[in-house]
């Protein structure tokens, strides 16, 4: 292990530590920042309420309770100041930002509706419901009722709704934004992280850095450090933007009606993250031995991008529209599509802790079989010079 660890420093040194990656990790999170303020600033420009403002007479004064009632209701922000009508008029004539919106006067059970132009639906809407609630109290009141008593069995009387096939839950918005956030993290970290791995091993072939170094250390040893010192480096990045972009959701306020925790998603996100690079690394690292060129890389990457490729899009259109389909549930069990739809789902609230643990064991269980395959190629290809070695003579001499 002290071997594999000198490594695996190595690495980070060549890859995390550079002036071009700690630039270009501080430019995303600047980005994330301005992205978040200019965010912050357009949602809460126009933060202050709008103001209804309809004016009262003094003989229809008694429609207030009524009107404060019916815009609560509503969730409308109203104001109710008593108005004559020749001021109503002059306000109408030259309007101003005081202006209100309607003026009513006459008999509070048929009063007459004064705007500037035309009436706003909002505003016909509230006086109507005042009104009829006013009227309705006045006639019980005439046959000896209580109007309260009323109020209340009106409030309650509304049919139960039983569907016989109740649609899925729908996905809150705030809920999706975070299961976007973290598919695209983590697909950009494994591509990122298993290029990086396949372009390293075929860097040291070219140099021919690789001889020099199993003069003194064993093939798995090299594989091993490799994979564990880019694996940091590729932790770094997740922790570092996924706390950024956390943040940002936070300061927008776009958590405030999520279900799940957003630090249990994260750390679910990490968890995932680990097992799904330890999958698609061992690829990355020893089918890249199987070449000699970096013209010829490609070849051998290509088919693992699409192994990434196929669960990426798979969870982006299926897991948010149904998330506890019978399809979803099969393939969060897969271990290549394991890493991207279960913490998908569990941002989403959808998945339960059977399913998360099964999940966890058929990836874990994979693994040992990846080392197997990934060590025995690797250790045959990574000395191999000239062509592409084939994937079948590298199984065959190894």
């Amino acid at each position: 292990m002290s071997v594999v660890w000198a490594i695996a420093r190595r690495e980070v040194k060549a890859r995390m530590l550079t002036k071009a990656n700690l630039i270009s990790m501080a430019v995303l999170v600047a980005i994330i920042a301005v992205g978040t303020g200019i965010g912050y600033y357009f949602q809460h420009r126009d933060s202050t309420p709008d103001v209804t403002r309809i004016a009262l007479a003094v003989e229809v004064d008694a429609l207030r309770p009524a009107l404060e009632s019916a815009a609560t209701a509503q969730g409308l922000t109203l104001e109710l100041p008593t108005m004559t009508a020749t001021v109503a008029s002059a306000a109408f004539d030259s309007p101003t930002d005081t202006t209100p919106d309607a003026f009513l006067h006459g008999d509070p059970q048929s009063p007459e509706m004064l705007v500037e132009k035309s009436a706003d639906t909002t505003v016909l809407g509230l006086v109507s419901d005042a009104v009829r609630t006013y009227t309705l109290d006045e006639q019980v009141n005439a046959l000896g009722g209580d109007p309260t008593t009323v109020a209340t069995a009106l409030a309650g009387a509304f049919p139960t709704v039983v569907a016989a096939n109740p649609p899925t839950a729908e996905v809150d918005d705030a809920q999706y934004l975070v299961a976007v956030l973290m598919i695209a993290l983590l697909f950009g970290s494994l591509i990122g992280t298993g290029s990086m791995i396949s372009m390293g091993v075929v860097e040291e072939k070219t140099s021919r850095v690789v001889e020099i170094l199993l003069a003194t250390i064993r093939p798995s040893q090299l594989l091993a450090g490799k994979i564990l010192g880019v694996g940091i480096y590729g932790l770094f990045q997740i922790l570092v933007l996924g706390t950024a972009s956390s943040g940002a959701a936070v300061i927008l306020g776009a958590t405030d009606s999520l279900q799940v925790s957003l630090g249990v998603s994260l750390l679910w996100l990490v968890v995932w993250f680990l097992l799904g690079y330890t999958l698609f690394a061992l690829l990355f690292g020893g089918f890249a031995a199987l070449v000699s060129r970096q013209e010829d890389i490609g070849s051998v990457t290509t088919p693992l991008i699409m192994l990434l490729l196929v669960p990426f899009y798979t969870t982006m259109f299926l897991v948010p529209n149904d998330p506890e389909s019978t399809l979803v549930r099969v393939l969060s069990i897969i271990p290549f599509f394991s890493p991207f739809m279960l913490p998908v789902r569990s941002a989403l609230g959808a998945v339960s802790g059977w399913e998360m643990a099964l999940g966890l064991a058929t990836t874990i269980a994979l693994i040992p079989a990846l080392v197997w395959l990934a060590g025995r190629v690797y250790r045959r290809g990574v000395l191999h010079t000239g062509g592409k070695l084939a994937l079948r003579e590298a199984l065959r001499t190894a």
